[in-house]
């Protein structure tokens, strides 16, 4: 049999509306490690933000995090490749943000597999969890598993070795605005994963990079990939892959990017089309 890549993305795709990997798509993506499959979580988060759900696969040997920016070794426990962000850059975003006067907004960045961000953030976060305008998935994600540092917006040692920052907004507008002021700049690429959110990293990395760079290692053609999606950040992915397959929540544009489109995040679409193209 020829072994496949399976490019998964989490947030919107593998996991559901309440942050967790259902029973039938972790027993399916089992079942195709074990049959000699690469199963490869592909998103936006840092290594140490995959839920803890997916760690109960046995077998997964790579990972493409942080949007592409990091391809991860499991076995070795080693980044095989990684790209930070320009010396300065990630300051000049936050640096902007902040002379905007843009109210109600928080950010993190990821340095060496590391999320970071405010301890001021932190409290924010805890004080307006019960609010309807963050989602507790959002708030139990930003309140596990970081790094919470004073004065965080002014580390230049440490956001001078970001590979990524995200940053978080009330007002969904000021995402927008702020993702169509830099889109266009040579050295960083923009992007959104979840509604409110800017993510930017180095320009010209991506996850269809990643996955590039991974499928060349492992002497992968193009046409036995196989990668989920279902946001702006999984588009380079989708066209990348041999068969790329969009969840049926995405918005119409990644539909239209993809090949095949599945059921959604809350009805096992992953697992839905593992079992049809496979014969499972």
């Amino acid at each position: 049999m020829e072994k496949y890549i399976i490019a998964v993305d989490m947030d919107g795709t593998l996991l559901n509306s309440e942050n967790k990997i259902s029973g039938r798509n972790r027993n399916v993506l089992q079942r195709l490690i074990d049959d000699g499959h690469y199963v490869v979580p592909a998103t936006g988060r840092t290594r140490e933000l995959i839920p803890q759900e997916f760690s109960v696969l046995r077998g997964v040997k790579w990972g493409i995090v942080e949007n592409g920016c990091v391809v991860w070794d499991y076995d070795k426990n080693e980044m095989i490749w990684r790209k930070t962000m320009s010396k300065g850059m990630v300051r000049g975003i936050l640096k902007d943000v902040e002379d905007s006067g843009v109210k109600g907004w928080i950010a993190e960045a990821y340095a060496n597999g590391v999320a970071y961000s405010d301890a001021d953030a932190r409290d924010y976060v805890a004080s307006v969890a019960d609010k309807d305008f963050l989602e507790k998935t959002f708030v139990d994600y930003f309140l596990s598993r970081h790094e919470f540092v004073k004065d965080f917006y002014r580390q230049t040692e440490l956001l001078d070795q970001a590979e990524k920052i995200n940053i978080y907004f009330e007002n969904l507008e000021d995402s927008r605005a702020l993702r169509e002021k830099w889109k266009d700049l040579d050295d960083v690429a923009v992007t959104t994963s979840i509604s409110g959110n800017a993510e930017f990293n180095a320009a010209g990395v991506d996850k269809g990079v990643g996955l590039a760079m991974l499928r060349t290692k492992l002497g992968i053609d193009r046409m036995h990939v196989i990668a989920f999606g279902d946001n702006e950040n999984d588009l380079e992915m989708l066209e990348g892959a041999g068969i790329g397959v969009a969840m049926g929540n995405s918005k119409q544009y990644v539909k239209d990017a993809a090949n095949e489109v599945t059921g959604d995040n809350d009805h096992d679409g992953v697992a839905e089309f593992l079992e049809r193209f496979f014969g499972l």
